[in-house]
């Protein structure tokens, strides 16, 4: 058999490294060479060395090349896998800082809120240039990307290229692990079914050993289990307070807690929810900072430089991650076991799978793996309360596609006329014309 070539373009501290470790601790991927590529020679270098010494520290067969150009990379690979962000923390502190002036306020801002249809104007130009590249040099590779805005970037790659994506995010996964630790069940063991966008998909099924649980009783037993408190991959210390609250009074499970889960919703961040300064939901340790975004990726970044030239072992190399990227390989090659995941929950264009939300959507939806490939499952109608809250979102994100891919800034006014952050109808153009202007030196992709 020929060897399996996985093309990573961005090197993510965050990311890259996790998904290998994944396929070293999974095993059965010995046949793989990683093909690295990063505009940034610092990320890339520190992740080519971490890699490798990941590789020889568990004597894996795996191979990995840092590449000069995205082109090398992309080269008859087998898979593509995306981890990039145009622009770093400096610009998004000058969205931020804006967006504060006209008192709207963001918690993470990478998927809802005019930071995010903002960074759709620099972030689909360069995902769609990424596909045209893939067209060219691997045009049979799908792209699994872990980038944000998932909904809206994978989106523009379907509807607008013939490469395939796939989005990958943690966020049901990390429900489905904290459901398995409440119940004490094995995380494989617990079956979920999700719907709605990236970051707010709601759980509306939960079966352990065959056997369908009431809704309201699993919210219930979650909560205690949030309460605790959990580090989200920013540093916030998430209860789910009102995500939790939100699931028991409407039986529907949030898949992610209230670092995102609270932008979706108007009562949470626009300025009525804030008095004498202080958030009236005990969100202010939540609220968007670049400067404590900084803080985090320096400490991503040195920590695994410390893993790269470190003389120590590198630590939690029997752990694995969230993203499943090691079971999204084997079921699209239709390599199927016992360890393998054959239900996931991934981010992919609607089709039949929800008859009331556009076909074109791209929704985060329960998939399973079979012969035929990656499907998500059949839904019944949503009700009434659930399409509601979802299906302007869904608007929003197809405007906002519209708005990066095809530089329609009225479709940009628009998508910003029906985010839930924006509460003062008569500062919209203004609002739309700074944002616009902040983003067109990045209008062009840099390869």
């Amino acid at each position: 058999m020929s060897r399996r070539k996985i093309a990573y373009i961005g090197a993510s501290f965050k990311f890259v490294h996790q998904s290998v470790r994944d396929f070293l601790i999974f095993g059965e991927m010995d046949d793989t060479d990683i093909a690295l590529y990063d505009i940034d020679p610092e990320t890339l270098r520190i992740e080519h060395a971490v890699i490798r010494r990941m590789i020889r520290q568990r004597k894996g067969g795996l191979t990995v090349t840092a590449c000069k150009s995205r082109r090398q990379a992309l080269e008859g690979a087998d898979y593509v896998v995306v981890s990039v962000l145009v622009g770093g923390m400096d610009i998004a502190e000058k969205e931020d800082l804006l967006c504060q002036r006209y008192g709207i306020r963001h918690t993470v801002g990478d998927t809802t809120g005019p930071m995010c249809t903002s960074r759709c104007l620099r972030m689909v130009p360069l995902l769609l240039d990424i596909a045209h590249d893939m067209e060219k040099f691997c045009p049979n590779a799908p792209m699994l990307t872990v980038t944000n805005p998932m909904a809206v970037l994978t989106n523009a790659v379907n509807r607008r290229t013939r490469v395939r994506a796939i989005g990958i995010c943690h966020g049901t996964h990390f429900r489905q692990k904290q459901i398995a630790e409440a119940y004490g069940v094995e995380r494989r063991d617990v079956s979920l079914n999700v719907v709605g966008v990236n970051h707010l998909g709601f759980i509306n099924r939960v079966r352990i050993g065959g056997r369908d649980l009431e809704i309201g009783k699993v919210a219930r037993k979650i909560t205690e289990l949030a309460r605790k408190g959990h580090a989200d991959i920013a540093g916030y210390q998430d209860t789910d307070d009102w995500a939790n609250t939100f699931a028991r009074r409407h039986g529907a499970i949030p898949n992610n807690g209230d670092h995102h889960f609270t932008e979706f919703f108007h009562w949470f961040l626009t300025p009525q929810a804030f008095r004498d300064g202080k958030n009236r939901y005990g969100l202010d340790a939540a609220l968007h900072s670049a400067a404590a975004r900084r803080k985090t990726r320096l400490w991503f970044r040195d920590t695994i430089s410390g893993w790269a030239y470190g003389k120590k072992p590198i630590p939690d190399m029997d752990k694995l991650s969230s993203e499943h990227l090691h079971d999204i390989i084997f079921g699209l090659e239709g390599r199927f076991g016992d360890r393998i995941q054959r239900e996931l929950h991934l981010n992919l264009t609607n089709g039949a799978s929800v008859p009331n939300l556009p076909a074109e959507a791209n929704l985060e939806l329960t998939c399973h793996f079979s012969a035929n490939g990656c499907q998500p499952v059949a839904n019944a109608p949503l009700p009434p309360f659930l399409l509601g809250i979802l299906t302007p979102l869904v608007c929003l994100n197809l405007l906002s596609e519209r708005a990066a891919a095809e530089r329609d800034f009225a479709a940009f006014q628009e998508a910003l006329t029906l985010d839930p952050l924006v509460s003062d109808f008569r500062t919209i153009p203004a609002l739309a014309k700074s944002l616009w202007r902040i983003n067109e030196p990045y209008a062009n992709p840099v390869k």
